[in-house]
């Protein structure tokens, strides 16, 4: 199977994320917020590139995201 999401109105490149990321200390732990309604915390897994794209594994869910997380991403 190919590419689920390919143009969606609004996907991000490596270098969108890596000018994003540039604007945090390099010591900071990297944290993926999943859904929404109910923010999960999931820690970040190995990085690789296949079918023309960069893919970020997940490594496992933390717990839940705080508030202030989905006030920072829009999301609320």
């Amino acid at each position: 199977m190919g590419r689920h999401r390919r143009g969606r109105a609004r996907e991000i490149t490596v270098g969108d994320l890596i000018a994003a990321l540039q604007e945090f200390d390099p010591g900071l732990e990297v944290r993926l917020a999943i859904q929404p309604r109910l923010p999960y915390e999931h820690a970040v897994g190995a990085v690789a590139e296949a079918d023309g794209m960069v893919w970020i594994g997940e490594a496992g869910q933390c717990g839940y995201a705080p508030d202030e997380v989905a006030e920072s991403l829009g999301w609320r």
